[in-house]
């Protein structure tokens, strides 16, 4: 009988030459133990060794025989191997091993077949088969564990490794590091969006079971289900296993079941007895079966007609998921469908107007599947046959994106065309005099005549013609505010002819140090002095071989110093001949308004003025042209320096509402008040802090307008332009302003918020104190602001004391100067049912803005005074519950009477905002009590910035459905409400909480809108955000750039980026392609670029 064989070895004890007497039941165990060592190798096809299988294939019989008792010690061992072989590598194994070589005195040989398998093979073959089943074949790779569930170490949380069944998949989730798997195919998610939900409701409890029980079993809580009671048939409400179908029924099988916890019944099971026979549609489903029955049933109902086309987003699921892109396919297919439909529309529609609105979303949504000659053969139809202002506005839109085709003396003669056309029907309607019955003709001409003066001026600025834009808007504002008197001049040409002299004689016009305008150069016989020559700056040299690098900064320095127009003594303007700009270069752009609309329409081209200026309106409330033009992305805005910008870190507590919002938003849409003009750091600035030539023109115009025109309006509008320029001189404005008009309290209230943010507080309380005790119209708006500066101070008792004299009869600052007023309960009860009376009286006179200023009165009041608060509160905090009760009743008061959209009432809805944000920051909140006040505000004013952004700053990031994004889906970046401010706030909110991805998904959105795709400030702001993140956007920047030149053709600023953000990913032949593009496109060059080269001695 043969011996047992002897206990495996590990690897590391096993001698170096095998005797070669072993029985072969020794070969076979020590096999069996290389064979569990294997366990813990990968065990690839291309590493298996023959010689091993074929010994244990060649065992011996005895091996074989059954024996239970050795099979059980075998198994024993092997398992003990197992477990020992994971230890072979330990410190403790490997000093045995020592101990054993030095008692034996010598070193023992050591086999080559029995050396430590390498841990990889290195496979150059490959195997095919894993592109056509996407993956590694499971049975040859080694069992592992992945450390972190599945996330990327240095990455952020929101990448991992997901399962998808069997396949491991790299997956993109939310900010928490889930989601769905970032190479899912997204008809997956349609589908799933399509898959019919259910409804359940809590099932009622049956009256006999709802009986107390005894009070002996209120303390009684059974561990188990209670014995099954017997069912009867007249109990049919209960629901059992019993109430599905037997298992041997035809039901058994059939289908898969939704099982239903018994405590709920379905929804749509339940009604069905109520609603017998109605079949139950998908509500969007149901909301087109409904337009298609109406536009049969009423084919001339274009409101109808159009809510059809944009449902079909709907139909196709197409405004879900929206944080994977569309793609192309699914653009075109949502497009065909629309143009089909917009094209069935005009075959049943006859009247002007609808056709005009059926038209332009035809030609918006037929740009996407129609070829470009296709839609211009359209166009040139449509100009020849329709002569509405919008139509023409959308030729233009077209054809400055059709970079093939753009020509800038073409394009320039298009406008032309347009505005002399404007000019003549306001010739033909005004005659003479403006009478009532074409009052309103006239009006509509004349705000035309702006938007297509304002489209011409910044058309020819951004080609690079600035000197003509500027020269162009000085004549014009020369025309119509600083015009002689009405009986010098009879005669249209005879007005010109005078403005041509004064043009011509070179002394200081509107806008320039000095000017007193055309009016005082026609009345005074002796002509003013000529300002003195200037004198260009000293160029730097750039220090650089490069030589479009260096010509680009030459260019750069040569257009900066040369924003307004030159005269002929000034230096430079031998070599440059547009500089200096004539008056039969003016001609053609000039226009007047009637001098009885000069009151109304003169704000609006004021406004106008200040767009193209880059600056915000002047107007509290501006007219509709205004809000159109501001709209505009070929007006609106400027480029925004991003260099600083980048998204910032995930707060994952709720400490995110420490840090304050940004309140320094760009090109930021929002009401115009005396709280954002001279608005300190800690709120949002109606103005940007930048100065450049254009905004010291602004200034210098506005400054004029009002002490030199008459122009009142625009009075506080320049004071606060000066104090941003110059803090410490807003005394000497301000002194000049209110001696030119004593009686305007708006004055004396910024002249008092300038002094205050200037921490001169007793200067504001010496001028609040002089202006209450005068007759001064509407004195509420000063002790607003007193009460407001002085809860800002903290001071409590007294802001309450500045409420209260506001409605005293004979209130003023004597009343509430002293330190510690003293105040009754009746004198407060008093002064709050005054308020609330004038408040209802006014709101229903109709006097919105008075009744939104006592408005404002009363939520001070309540803040400060009320009592019961249900919000936290401190004891540097107020109700703020009682004050947004106040304001909400107002507004509902106000939507109700159709003043819904009024800037009085977005101004009320800023001053709640910032109430809001003062108590947040003075004590303890509840964020979603904040962000449920502020998406109120949105709801109606979805453009303002500061309601956004008080939104996003209450949102502490830790919801799993982000509601900022939410509203943005759905109603901020929707028509009619999509505009650039809004597209720039998305942007930047996905640099705040987003990565750089996010960020560049919003800028695709953006200025893949009509409502972005011409603002050149986005596709600058775009292309310096991909540069400054080259290294997750490799090679998106130059993209971008080709896509900004071919929707921008006409921005030369935008050319030139090539020359200075991407000079260094551009070849020599791309940059020379450029700057030939530009040549033969029409757009201003300063320096020659041959002529440049040769002087710098490179031969190009």
């Amino acid at each position: 009988m043969d011996k047992r064989p002897a206990a495996p070895k590990f690897a590391s004890f096993k001698p170096k030459a095998e005797a070669p007497s072993h029985p072969p039941a020794l070969s076979a165990e020590r096999g069996l133990s290389e064979g569990g060592r294997d366990r813990h190798v990968p065990n690839f096809a291309s590493t298996k060794r023959k010689s091993e299988e074929s010994s244990t294939s060649s065992a011996p019989g005895p091996r074989r025989e059954p024996s239970r008792e050795r099979g059980k010690e075998n198994r024993e061992r092997r398992d003990h191997h197992r477990k020992r072989s994971r230890h072979t590598r330990s410190p403790s194994h490997h000093d045995r091993h020592e101990r054993q070589r030095s008692r034996s005195g010598e070193r023992l040989p050591r086999s080559a077949s029995t050396q430590i398998e390498p841990m990889y093979t290195i496979d150059k073959r490959g195997d095919p088969l894993i592109a056509r089943y996407g993956s590694n074949e499971r049975s040859r790779v080694p069992n592992y564990r992945r450390y972190g569930s599945g996330r990327v170490m240095g990455a952020p949380g929101r990448l991992r490794f997901v399962y998808d069944g069997p396949r491991e998949l790299f997956s993109l989730g939310n900010k928490f590091g889930e989601g769905p798997s970032a190479f899912r195919d997204r008809i997956l998610l349609s589908k799933a969006s399509r898959k019919k939900s259910r409804l359940f409701r809590l099932r009622s409890v049956p009256a006999q079971e709802s009986t107390p029980p005894d009070e002996d079993w209120y303390d009684f809580i059974p561990l188990s289900g209670s014995r099954k009671r017997e069912r009867t048939s007249d109990d049919p409400d209960d629901v059992s296993k019993e109430d599905q179908p037997d298992y041997r029924s035809i039901q058994g099988k059939a289908k898969d079941r939704d099982f239903v916890d018994s405590d709920l019944e379905s929804a749509a099971s339940s009604d069905s007895e109520a609603e017998t026979g109605k079949d139950h549609l998908d509500p969007i489903k149901q909301r087109s079966i409904e337009l298609s029955r109406q536009v049969k049933e009423h084919p001339e109902d274009v409101d109808a007609w159009l809510d059809l086309v944009d449902v079909q987003e709907s139909l196709l699921r197409l405004d879900e998921h929206t944080r994977q892109e569309r793609t192309s396919n699914e653009v075109k297919a949502l497009a065909s469908i629309r143009v089909s439909l917009l094209e069935e529309a005009l075959t049943s529609i006859q009247d002007v107007e609808s056709r005009e609105r059926l038209q332009l979303r035809l030609m918006r949504e037929g740009s996407r599947v129609w070829s470009s000659k296709k839609l211009a053969s359209l166009w040139s139809e449509i100009s020849l046959t329709h002569s509405s202002f919008a139509l023409w506005k959308a030729h233009v839109d077209h054809e400055l994106s059709n970079v093939t085709g753009f020509k800038y003396d073409e394009m320039k003669r298009i406008l032309l065309e347009r505005l002399l056309l404007l000019k003549r029907r306001l010739s033909d309607i005004a005659g003479d005099s403006v009478r009532s019955d074409n009052a309103n003709s006239v009006a509509g001409v004349c705000d035309e005549l702006i938007y297509v003066f304002s489209r011409i001026t910044r058309f020819i600025h951004d080609s690079g013609y600035s000197e003509l834009a500027i020269a162009a808007w000085q004549a014009v504002l020369e025309l119509n505010f600083a015009r002689p008197r009405e009986d010098s001049y009879t005669d249209s040409d005879d007005l010109l002819s005078s403005l041509s002299d004064f043009w011509e004689s070179e002394i200081p016009r509107i806008g320039e140090d000095g000017a007193k305008g055309w009016r005082h150069f026609s009345e005074t016989e002796q002509m003013d002095d000529l300002p003195d020559a200037k004198m260009e700056a000293a160029l730097i040299t750039p220090k650089t071989k490069d030589v479009y690098k260096a010509w680009a900064a030459v260019e750069r320095h040569r257009g900066s110093n040369a924003e307004l127009p030159a005269r002929t003594l000034d230096e430079g303007t031998e070599d440059d001949p547009f500089r200096v700009v004539m008056f039969s270069d003016l001609k053609d752009l000039l226009f007047y308004i009637p001098s009885s609309l000069l009151e109304s329409t003169g704000r609006s081209l004021l406004d106008a003025f200040l767009l193209f200026c880059r600056m915000p309106p002047a107007s509290k409330d501006p007219s509709d042209m205004v809000q159109k033009a501001y709209n505009d992305p070929l007006l609106h805005g400027k480029s925004t320096s991003w260099e600083a910008v980048g998204p910032s870190e995930r707060p994952n507590t709720d400490s995110a509402a420490a840090k304050p919002p940004r309140f320094s938003r760009p090109s930021g849409g929002l009401a115009m008040s005396a709280d954002v003009l001279f608005a300190g750091a800690d709120w949002f600035n109606y103005h940007d802090q930048d100065t450049t030539p254009v905004s010291d023109l602004a200034l210098r115009t506005t400054t004029q307008l009002a002490l030199h025109f008459d122009f009142e309006p625009v009075a506080e509008y320049s004071l606060a332009l000066a104090w941003r320029k110059n803090p410490t001189g807003v005394k000497k404005a301000a002194k000049a302003l209110l001696k030119r008009y004593p009686s305007s309290t708006r004055l004396y209230n910024a002249y008092a918020l300038a002094e205050w943010r200037n921490d001169k507080r007793d200067v504001t309380q010496t001028i609040f104190s002089s202006a209450t005790y005068q007759d001064l119209p509407n004195k509420q708006l000063l002790w607003n602001t007193w009460s407001w500066l002085e809860l800002e101070a903290g001071d409590t008792m007294k802001a309450l004391a500045r409420c209260i004299c506001s409605v005293e009869e004979t209130g003023s600052a004597e009343q509430s100067g002293g330190l510690d007023p003293i105040l009754t309960p009746s004198q407060t009860l008093k002064a709050r049912q005054k308020l609330l009376s004038a408040r209802d009286f006014l709101i229903s006179s109709g006097d919105l803005p008075r009744a939104a200023e006592i408005a404002q009165t009363l939520a001070l009041f309540d803040y400060i005074s009320a009592e019961g608060s249900t919000e936290p509160r401190s004891t540097h905090q107020g109700n703020i519950s009682a004050a947004m009760a106040s304001i909400h009743t107002f507004k509902s008061d106000a939507v109700a009477r159709g003043h819904g959209k009024s800037t009085s009432l977005e101004r009320l809805l800023q001053f709640s905002a910032h109430l809001l944000y003062l108590y947040a920051t003075r004590g303890p909140f509840r964020p979603p009590f904040l962000r449920d006040q502020v998406k109120s505000f949105i709801l109606l004013f979805p453009t303002n910035t500061i309601f956004l952004n008080l939104f996003a700053w209450a949102d502490t990031s830790l919801l799993i459905n982000d509601p900022v994004r939410e509203t943005l889906r759905t109603l901020v970046l929707k028509d009619p409400y999509d505009c650039v401010s809004n597209r720039i706030f998305a942007i930047l909110h996905e640099m705040d909480v987003g990565t750089v991805h996010s960020a560049r998904t919003a800028f695709d959105q953006a200025l893949d809108s009509d409502a972005c795709r011409g603002n050149t400030g986005l596709w600058l702001s775009y292309i310096r955000f991909c540069q400054q993140h080259r290294r997750e956007l490799k090679g998106k920047a130059k993209d971008v750039y080709y896509m900004a030149i071919r929707n921008c053709s006409w921005s030369k600023e935008l050319a030139m980026e090539a020359f200075t953000t991407l000079v260094r990913d551009m070849e020599s032949s791309e940059l020379r392609a450029v700057l030939n593009t530009m040549t033969a496109k029409g757009l201003r060059i300063r320096v020659d670029f041959d002529e440049f080269s040769a002087q710098r001695g490179h031969n190009t």
